[in-house]
């Protein structure tokens, strides 16, 4: 199991549509993939078409099924997801008091995955800190950080680089994405400039502000399914190569059967 956990320093970036989007986008490599929802906002499940009368998901139902195999759902795109499922405030908390007292749970739940060296693993994770981030840092996964060109995501930087943001000290396992760049606002194109030269190799791409976008959530499709010519897909596709060479375990099996 290749694990990549899809983290940002506050909400509103667009984090979890960049999950959805580079999921597919991977999977187009040739690699199986599992996108799994860490965000009590449970909003993962509109990007593959999932029925908003359905509330399952893992955290919903993780007293009843402790094997997450059962919580694998299939999508349209061929990509397959974990809903965190429609819970209340009481419930989260409990789930998420547990997984602080007993972190190692997590490998319980994920048992049925970590053997498969095949398959990648995206967690999309709660904004800041998070027990699913202490928790799954276990397994030495790639932190993905969204930004935005903006001046919050930018002040919130130096954060993340000290190690203390997320309640683990990640930074040698550390990539970003700068998502919503759009070149005709100065400010958004001046911090752009700025991330992309203080990051360096660390920066894996960035995602154009496109309309495509909005238009795919509202119709809860991926991008590529919605506008497959358009230039925020291609800078999917250009973020899932360079993730790809991250990924030393991860072999092309296109053909394999899948989870």
């Amino acid at each position: 199991m290749n694990l990549i956990c899809v983290a940002s320093p506050k909400g509103g970036v667009g984090k979890t549509t960049l999950t959805a989007n580079l999921a597919h986008a991977l999977q187009r490599l040739g690699l199986r993939v599992l996108v799994i929802d860490f965000d009590p906002q449970n909003s993962l499940r509109l990007h593959f078409g999932m029925p908003l009368s359905d509330s399952s998901g893992h955290v919903r139902d993780w007293n009843t099924v402790q094997e997450w195999a059962h919580h694998v759902r299939e999508s349209d795109s061929g990509v397959r997801y974990v809903p965190f499922g429609r819970v209340q405030k009481p419930e989260r908390d409990h789930y998420e008091h547990t997984l602080a007292k007993e972190p190692k749970l997590l490998a319980n739940w994920l048992a049925p995955f970590i053997s498969q060296t095949d398959l990648v693993v995206l967690a999309d994770l709660a904004p800041g800190y998070s027990e699913a981030m202490h928790a799954l840092s276990q397994f030495d996964p790639i932190i993905l950080n969204v930004l935005l060109a903006d001046s919050a995501s930018l002040s919130s930087l130096p954060e993340i680089e000290s190690g203390n943001l997320y309640g683990e000290d990640v930074r040698d396992r550390c990539y970003y994405i700068v998502n919503q760049v759009d070149v005709r606002s100065q400010l958004n194109a001046d911090v752009t400039a700025f991330l992309t030269q203080r990051l360096g190799s660390a920066l894996l791409g960035t995602v154009h502000r496109d309309e495509a976008v909005a238009e795919a959530n509202a119709s809860q499709m991926l991008v590529f399914k919605y506008s497959q010519a358009s230039a925020v897909a291609a800078d999917f596709d250009a973020i899932a190569k360079n993730l790809h060479r991250l990924l030393p375990k991860a072999v092309f099996s296109p053909h394999k059967k899948s989870i």
